[in-house]
């Protein structure tokens, strides 16, 4: 087996991968809404919180699964073997910045539950996830600035040769 095929079958892999991690995350949204429920019925007290704190929720999930969609067009163009190409780094500076945007709704959930239940064990998972969020948005960001560099230095050397 060749590289190329090997690379192919590794691409058509990952790119089964993102499909049933879409999945997963819109039945993770459809499960997210009877679980409010349950919370709130579990913390009548918090019941105010469903919505607001269900609304920040699908938001974060929403931006979750348009990077997935962004990166399937990204797996695509490897396929054809169009990766260093200015559309390619439009697509990885796309999803850099919409995981920068999660941490907007991050903050807002953090304040949230900073002001309703100080001390909550949310506010560690907050932190976390803003902390998984950010580390996505600047290694996405790298690799926009490599594959924008690396196709630079390829029309040099389709030039050259």
């Amino acid at each position: 087996m060749s590289h190329n095929q090997r690379n192919c079958i590794l691409t058509i892999a990952i790119m089964s991968g993102l499909i049933v991690l879409i999945i997963v995350s819109i039945i993770a949204g459809i499960m997210l809404r009877e679980l409010s429920f349950d919370v709130a019925r579990a913390n009548p007290e918090l019941t105010y919180l469903r919505i607001p704190v269900l609304v920040i929720c699908y938001v974060l999930i929403s931006i979750f699964i348009v990077n997935l969609i962004l990166a399937e067009f990204l797996l695509k163009r490897i396929l054809m073997n169009s990766i260093f190409t200015e559309s390619s780094v439009r697509f990885l500076k796309a999803i850099s910045c919409l995981f920068m945007l999660g941490i907007l709704p991050l903050a807002a959930l953090f304040i949230i539950t900073e002001l309703n239940v100080s001390g909550s064990i949310t506010q560690i998972y907050v932190i976390l996830t803003a902390v998984l969020y950010l580390t996505a948005g600047l290694i996405f960001r790298l690799w926009a600035n490599l594959i924008r560099d690396a196709s630079y230095f390829k029309q040099e050397v389709d030039m050259t040769v």
